[in-house]
């Protein structure tokens, strides 16, 4: 089909043009293919498209608003609109008239407002163990390592403090006759009550290690699970985790910094999964509504080994708890201007 669409189209298309196109003289080969004609014909509609392009001004109208487990944000949207070829920049959300986005924000501006919300069940699973790449990843993510540094830190306490195990490594599991020796490291972590491993792995703010790791060895969460022990999926060496030795009492910044991220990384692994409900909460204030998208941790699962609590916005994604039904108070609004094809 294809070969025949080349002739068919290809040679009798170029024939075709480049005879209407030498028609008053002279000859103007004018190629013509299966593919090119159609791809050119994209290019050229999108090209005449940017060059015929106005940008203009248009309003959003944002809000804050105010629940019993804290505050949220939304943002003003027409329930009634319908998409329109006359217009294909109109959106929902989109204003083109600053009186009339004025005109909400003054009649919304601290009045109360009643929420709805539908809702699905989603859940998370924890992160797998560090590998170097991964770790160097997380290290430069949060802190602004260098690779070299991440490396280096992890090295040094590796060789010269022995918390660690061997960090270049391309493997993130487990070998799967570690079980005993996983419970061995937690029941360490889980009996040292000095203040000198909180102070490293950030326990001091009231998420102190021992009670996770106590948690884990209560609850028998250490059991042969391929995705944590999986003797295929390792190489030369098995994924970074804690040994059972304990930090010194004085290990430098950085140093602590890499050592939490993996002590936690490997705690959380074994917890259950994370469970959100994925949320589009309508708010309306008298014939005004505003739309909210985003996610409320339900049970947080893994993520109690990094303090978080359920109900609690801690992402840029996630949103405070609220009921169906609840009355919210608008604590502020905001309309905003912007223009469409403004990059």
């Amino acid at each position: 089909c294809r070969s025949e669409a080349d002739w068919l189209i290809g040679i009798n298309g170029t024939r075709a043009m480049t005879a209407f196109n030498s028609q008053d003289g002279g000859f103007y080969l004018t190629t013509v293919g299966r593919v090119q004609t159609p791809t050119l014909t994209l290019v050229v509609e999108r090209e005449e498209a940017i060059r015929k392009f106005v940008s203009r001004p248009y309003f959003e109208v944002h809000a804050e608003f105010d629940v019993e487990a804290g505050q949220y944000p939304g943002r003003w949207f027409d329930p009634a609109f319908k998409k329109s070829d006359d217009d294909s920049e109109a959106r929902a959300e989109r204003l083109w008239d600053r009186s009339s986005a004025e005109a909400i924000e003054r009649a919304c501006q601290g009045q109360q407002a009643q929420v709805t919300e539908e809702t699905k069940p989603s859940s998370q699973s924890a992160p797998m163990l560090f590998d170097l790449t991964s770790l160097q990843r997380e290290g430069n993510a949060r802190f602004g390592f260098s690779a070299k540094a991440t490396l280096s830190l992890a090295q040094a306490l590796y060789e010269r403090h022995k918390v660690l195990t061997y960090p270049r490594t391309d493997s993130r599991a487990l070998p799967e006759d570690y079980l005993e020796t996983v419970r061995d490291t937690l029941g360490i972590l889980r009996d040292e009550s000095s203040e000198r491993l909180s102070a490293i792995t950030g326990g001091s703010g009231g998420n102190p290690i021992g009670p996770h790791a106590g948690k884990i060895l209560n609850n028998d969460w250490i059991k042969p699970n391929k995705r944590i022990f999986n003797d295929a999926k390792i190489s030369d060496h098995f994924a970074i985790i804690p040994t059972g030795k304990l930090p010194p009492a004085k290990l430098d910044e950085g140093a602590a910094k890499i050592y939490n991220l993996v002590l936690r990384r490997f705690l959380a692994i074994f917890y259950p999964h994370a469970e959100f409900e994925i949320t589009k909460r309508i708010t309306r204030v008298g014939e005004d509504a505003f739309k909210t998208d985003g996610k409320v941790l339900i049970v947080p699962g893994y993520l109690e080994v990094y303090g978080r609590k359920p109900g609690i916005a801690a992402e840029a994604d996630e949103l405070v708890a609220a009921e169906d039904g609840e009355t919210a108070q608008t604590a502020e609004v905001e309309v905003k201007e912007n223009l469409v094809g403004d990059r």
